[in-house]
């Protein structure tokens, strides 16, 4: 059990015991429009993103998430009130327990003989959320109660002018029991810039002013209104914005009192009154939430693992499937990059192949008929990472998503579905591959190298190739990658002319990053336009980065025993007790010559912390090396923990040691990685020795060595395979009940016709 709280039995809650975690321990909740999310004292942020494009802020924002939910319990007999968390007014509960489960969160507190329940979740086809707050009487007497709800309205978005305060105003529709909330600035005032919130029950007094509502000099946790317990039934124009609502009642020894509020970012009153109709009541809304629960609970799949560590197996088993669905549907929530959702897809083939190729499929879209691909889509209210630039490794990710799911499916008539290019014309799936293939291909330097533009995967990179000159080495080994990968697919496709030329340029690229990416102990990162070697133990900083290294091993470019004689050298100066740094040492001042890498704080984004993304990189390529134990190590360094982060959701990254930071090795960005994707590719292809090919999967576990015993089953092409991996003298496999010989258990794409193939492989003892 942890020191914060722990899994429920089921695994489909996280229970936290106390309101004092390390730092806020978020959860989030969303459907394809909405996003919000909501700490253990409630406070989160929410937000309305349209497919074009268009973002609207119900309340808080991504790094600004102090104030959007608060409850306030006033004793109106002795005039006391407090929260019903520990936020806003620092109260001091009797009892405490917040339950974080998928697609909701309950928080449930008791002071003063009164028990408070407030849930939050998402309804699945609206752009709100709903509030059901309940307090039951656990005293010996009457209670005179009042119960304020409240949310700070912002109603703002990335395209707001300075001063779209001017655009706000407010008020109380008292026939409907509603507050409505407007925008009106010029920049969108035909979007969805309109708000409301509804309650159940007659509302006895509101708010919709925040001056008026806090008070002179106060703040949320105390506002004069509150204190006073008589909200002033304001109104407001061009000022900032509050929904509060104020409901008055007796409550008897024993009883309790329901109250359900709906909050939403529409278009118009009318989608508002649309809305409240189809979540009205009790039984609407407790029927849309099991619906919700349901659906959340059916798409984890069937896939599941009983290991030694049980945090370990609730995060597989569960937690980090429905992150995954979380990234597959918001991708880094504010925009859609094109890398990012071609790995989501990878990972997601391993749960949900169906969706994966909807995900490949939605990015092949946003690629151009010459092959290039965009960093990011649905961006027009933004300009994430400059969108449009030309970053050179978004083509590189196409090759990596199609490939798990044709060994997911076994099917390669998926490579025959017909996409369309966003620049006009269409083509199959398989052209997309050819056509990023050959724009990577033809877009090298003069030593061979692969051309780095504005950035690669390190998007920060932006000033090595601005040029048109600097060359990259682990951009030339993704390219590397993608020639091994679309070699393989066009060997299957009986394209053996395709698979010839993808392994003769694999060999004359390889060659080029061997001579000139190469510095004696390991690989360099990159070379600008300047001709300055970046990433060379002769610089004063950054000496080395992890990716080359990982990445030379996972294209084919260097042999296990070369990866390995790196990771000697490598491994002592970047790893930490959370995993390895990206790059070694940090940069300390800005360099032109390499952009805005140079000019993060040291310790932060991929400026010497454990990005988490490139830590699965290098776990992966351990795996493949056979070095088990280290790739085992890190994995388990970088999963979440509580005294890292939220211990059910993957961060970003974790602060470096180098860090102007009174705390080190902890995240300031969970839920948000494409880390989640890798590794549930690195636990189920390579940890659990699942390797998927066309004609089934080979059955090569690398287990650690303090693991005696494994159960998982693993859902594939229409069959459970129940598979138990235990430790014995010898190699073997036994399915059914019958010894085979080899490790290839073959499965064809329309399945073995079984529900369940029961599996035992021995792996012998080393």
């Amino acid at each position: 059990m942890g020191t914060y709280g722990d899994f429920s039995a089921d695994g489909l809650e996280y229970v936290i015991r106390t309101p004092h975690t390390p730092r806020d321990w978020f959860n989030y909740f969303w459907n394809p429009t909405y996003l919000a999310c909501a700490s253990q004292h409630m406070n989160g942020s929410s937000l309305y993103q349209s497919e074009a494009g268009v973002v609207t802020n119900l309340f808080g924002k991504q790094d600004m998430r102090e104030d959007p939910r608060w409850i306030y319990i006033r004793d109106n007999d002795t005039g006391e009130f407090w929260s019903a968390g520990f936020l806003p007014c620092h109260t001091v509960h009797d009892e405490y327990e917040c339950r974080h489960g998928l697609g909701y969160t309950v928080l449930t507190t008791k002071k003063n003989g009164i028990r408070v329940s407030f849930r939050v979740f998402v309804p699945r086809n609206w752009s709100g959320e709903v509030w059901t707050l309940q307090l039951t009487n656990e005293s010996r007497r009457a209670r005179n109660i009042s119960l304020f709800s409240v949310a700070n309205i912002m109603l703002d978005g990335v395209n707001m002018p300075y001063g779209y305060v001017g655009g706000l105003d407010a008020w109380f529709i008292k026939d409907e029991n509603m507050l409505f909330f407007r925008n009106r600035t010029y920049t969108v005032v035909n979007e969805r810039y309109r708000a409301f919130l509804y309650s159940d029950t007659k509302v006895n007094r509101w708010d919709v002013s925040k001056d008026i509502f806090l008070g002179k000099y106060r703040s949320y946790q105390r506002p004069e209104t509150v204190e006073r317990g008589k909200l002033a039934n304001s109104v407001a124009s061009a000022e900032y914005l509050v929904g509060a609502v104020q409901h008055d009642f007796s409550l008897p020894a024993g009883k309790n009192k329901e109250i359900h509020l709906v909050l939403g970012i529409v278009m118009d009153h009318a989608e508002a009154k649309r809305m409240v109709r189809a979540l009205a009541d009790r039984r609407k809304i407790e029927a849309e939430f099991e619906a919700m629960k349901k659906e959340n609970v059916r798409r984890l799949g069937d896939l599941t693992l009983e290991t030694p560590d049980t945090h370990f197996n609730r995060l597989f088993s569960v937690w980090l499937k429905h992150q995954l669905y979380l990234m597959a549907d918001w991708a880094r929530f504010y925009f859609k990059g094109f890398r990012d959702t071609c790995q989501d897809a990878a990972g997601m083939s391993v749960v949900n192949p169906a969706r994966a190729l909807a995900m490949l499929k939605k990015a092949l879209a946003n690629q151009r008929s010459d092959g290039f691909a965009p960093r990011a889509f649905r961006v027009p209210s933004m300009d994430v990472a400059s969108a449009g630039r030309h970053y050179a490794d978004q083509p590189s990710w196409i090759s990596h998503a199609t490939d798990a799911i044709i060994r997911e499916t076994g099917d390669l008539s998926i490579l025959d579905e017909v996409v369309p290019y966003s620049d006009g014309g269409e083509g199959t799936i398989w052209e997309h591959n050819l056509r990023a293939m050959e724009f990577l291909w033809n877009d090298r330097g003069a030593d061979g190298l692969s051309l780095v533009h504005f950035g690669d995967w390190n998007d920060l990179m932006d000033k090595v190739g601005k040029k048109g000159k600097g060359q990259g080495i682990w951009m030339s080994c993704a390219l590397a990658r993608v020639l091994k990968l679309v070699g393989q697919m066009a060997r299957w496709r009986g394209d053996e002319q395709t698979a010839q030329l993808c392994e003769k340029r694999h060999a004359e690229l390889s060659q080029a990053i061997l001579t000139h990416g190469w510095d004696g102990d390991w690989f360099i990162y990159s070379i600008n336009d300047e001709g300055m070697r970046i990433g060379t133990k002769r610089a004063k900083e950054p000496k080395v980065f992890i990716n080359p290294q990982s990445w030379a091993l996972l294209s084919g470019v260097i042999d296990a025993k070369k990866y390995d004689a790196i990771c000697r050298k490598v491994e002592p100066i970047v790893d930490t007790p959370v995993g390895p740094v990206h790059s070694w040492p940090p940069c300390t001042k800005y360099d032109p010559g390499i952009g805005q890498f140079t000019g993060t704080p040291p310790g932060f984004f991929t400026n010497g912390n454990v990005y988490c993304h490139a830590a699965c990189f290098k776990i992966a390529a351990d795996f493949d090396a056979g070095r088990k134990e280290k790739a085992f190590d890190t994995m388990m360094r970088v999963l979440p923990s509580e005294e890292k982060s939220e211990p059910y959701a993957h961060s970003s990254g974790y602060v470096g040691p180098t860090a102007l930071r009174m705390k080190k090795h902890v995240s300031d960005d969970c839920w948000r990685t494409g880390s989640v994707g890798w590794h549930f590719l690195n636990c189920t292809e390579r940890l659990l020795g699942f390797r998927r090919t066309l004609e089934g999967f080979r059955l090569q576990p690398l287990i650690p060595r303090r693991w005696r015993t494994v159960r998982y089953v693993r859902p594939f092409r229409g069959t459970l395979f129940d598979i138990t991996v235990r430790r014995g003298k010898q190699f073997g496999i036994v399915v059914d009940g019958t010894p085979i010989a080899g490790d290839l258990i073959e499965v064809p794409k329309e399945g073995h016709g079984k529900k369940t193939v029961r599996i035992v492989c021995t792996v012998a003892e080393k």
